[in-house]
């Protein structure tokens, strides 16, 4: 009876190791910054763009701010973002880099009405109508995008003035 006992107790013990240790959660990290951690909360705001979800995480992360609240400058040179969907929640955004990417669509950025700088340099752009109604934008990068028509250009130049980097030629 005493050996079953101490029989019963070891395959117990044993049976509470493997269950932990299949449980266990691992975080990935990549040159000491961690990209994935199960045990962290998940932020608020979900994007629709798994790339802009990444570097989203990582800066709401460096910030200690899952909800993304307060977040004012995201940047995600790049990155292989193609689309902005998700990003109008986050409406306290001041400044976004967004440099080298394959974005085309900047529909998600017109509710973003605190944005003040924009850094968008070789994208797939074609329409700024978007950055047209954003009436606190102070400063907007738009090299490397040719596809932009030239009225719509003209237009934000005369808004923005110097503060405008245009494409070297525009869409006639």
């Amino acid at each position: 009876m005493q050996l079953h006992r101490s029989l019963m107790a070891l395959l117990l013990t044993l049976a509470m190791l493997v269950s932990a240790s299949c449980a266990r959660q691992y975080s990935v990290s990549v040159n000491n910054r961690t990209v994935y951690d199960p045990r962290q909360s998940l932020p608020a705001v979900t994007l629709a763009d798994p790339s802009l979800q990444a570097c989203l995480n990582l800066a709401l992360q460096d910030q200690d701010d899952s909800a993304g609240a307060e977040l004012l400058a995201l940047s995600c040179p790049n990155s292989g973002i193609t689309s902005l969907e998700g990003l109008e929640n986050l409406p306290r955004l001041r400044f976004l880099d967004l440099a080298g990417n394959l974005i085309s669509n900047l529909a998600p950025l017109s509710a973003l009405h605190q944005l003040s700088g924009l850094n968008l340099p070789n994208n797939r752009i074609n329409d700024i109508s978007p950055l047209l109604e954003l009436s606190g934008l102070s400063a907007v990068v738009l090299t490397g995008n040719a596809a932009i028509p030239c009225d719509q250009l003209d237009e934000l130049r005369r808004r923005l003035g110097d503060s405008l980097t245009p494409p070297s030629s525009c869409r006639r």
